[in-house]
């Protein structure tokens, strides 16, 4: 249950009147631009590789050692432009390329500097890759709400933008083009099922009906006390093209069964938002009415297919916890915005609309 990233630069500099239009707008366009995990990055491999051959300013000399003695970590500054006019990475963090390439798919840690083809490219290690990296998506204008949608080339092939999805509509060469924004890829199987006001139905059959609505925790719901209300959907979303993921299968001593991602947000019998990989058999899920339910078996498949997203319209931790198959789930608030709080407590002991840090394992 993946939700899509928070605007990041694209509107920046735009009043809150206009953010607040542009986010809608950010969310139907990741919705037509969706990419899976491993495509995600890619794209990220993708913006960094077309883009360090223009930088337009001297490297710049961070002064910071590379984890792997290469020398002080250097960056490139893709564009001075103020709109960040045909920059693949857009105008986030400085401009700066490398910087760009790592934070929107690593967490914070020591970090590995390296040549490809004549320029340095930083990295850091797998076990800091981000549950859910964020890609640049791309328009004609810097303003998202008017801008057309491009595309790159479906393989990659190329450095050149295009009208449509399937790569046959190049933009002339020399025309402008701006990073929009960026979106965090998606998660949810077709057959997964989450609770509606009128009940549980899964997540395909609510976005083709577009159910207005779906049931969160309240703000002011404990662990001993969880309660259920209806929420605004803010979007739904779904990849574009089919993918392959790694599917936990969770089995509970009840009969229960929740399917989910592996780095699925999951709430477990201690309050923490936990990702479904981490857990193991005896640890605990919760049920909507607080009751909890052990784990007597995990198993791992994959699923082969398009995954697809759902947001609540809320923005506090509480109440984006979701109830997915008979259990609490996390949204991928938890796994981006804020993945800080990933293996802490959300749900504390009779103390509502309080969150309170955790003890990491």
């Amino acid at each position: 249950m993946c939700h899509l990233s928070a605007l990041t630069f694209a509107v920046a500099t735009l009043g809150a009147a206009s953010v607040a239009q542009a986010e809608p707008v950010l969310q139907a366009r990741c919705s037509n631009d969706s990419l899976s995990i491993e495509q995600a990055r890619t794209r990220l491999e993708w913006a960094r590789a077309c883009g360090v051959p223009n930088f337009v300013a001297p490297p710049i000399n961070t002064g910071l050692p590379s984890a792997n003695g290469a020398g002080d970590l250097i960056d490139y500054i893709e564009t001075i432009d103020f709109w960040g006019l045909n920059a693949y990475s857009g105008i986030s963090n400085g401009n700066q390329i490398n910087d760009t390439f790592v934070r929107n798919q690593y967490f914070n840690g020591p970090t590995s500097q390296s040549i490809v083809n004549g320029f340095k490219k930083w990295t850091r290690t797998n076990d800091k890759h981000l549950p859910r990296p964020a890609y640049p998506t791309f328009g004609n204008t810097h303003d998202i709400n008017t801008a057309k949608a491009l595309f790159p080339h479906p393989t990659l092939a190329d450095c050149r933008l295009y009208s449509d999805t399937n790569g046959q509509q190049p933009i002339p060469v020399g025309s402008t083009f701006f990073v929009n924004g960026y979106c965090v890829a998606s998660c949810y199987t077709p057959d997964q099922k989450v609770l509606f006001p009128d009940g549980e139905k899964p997540i395909l059959d609510a976005m083709n009906e577009l159910a207005p609505k779906m049931m969160t925790l309240s703000t002011g719901s404990t662990l001993e006390s969880p309660e259920l209300v209806r929420n605004e959907v803010y979007s739904y979303t779904r990849e574009l093209h089919d993918g392959t993921h790694v599917i936990f299968v969770l089995k509970t001593a009840s009969g229960g069964e929740l399917r989910v991602t592996d780095k699925h947000p999951v709430i477990d019998g201690r309050g923490k938002v936990v990702e479904a990989r981490s857990l193991k058999v005896g640890n605990n899920l919760i049920r909507p009415d607080g009751s909890f339910d052990p784990i007597v078996s995990v198993e791992k498949t994959l699923h082969r297919g398009k995954v697809y997203n759902i947001r609540p319209v809320t923005s506090d931790r509480v109440s984006n916890v979701l109830v997915a198959q008979g259990y609490l789930v996390g949204s991928s608030r938890y796994q981006n915005e804020d993945v800080d709080y990933m293996n802490r407590v959300i749900l504390g002991r009779a103390i509502p609309k309080i969150v309170l840090p955790g003890v990491r394992p």
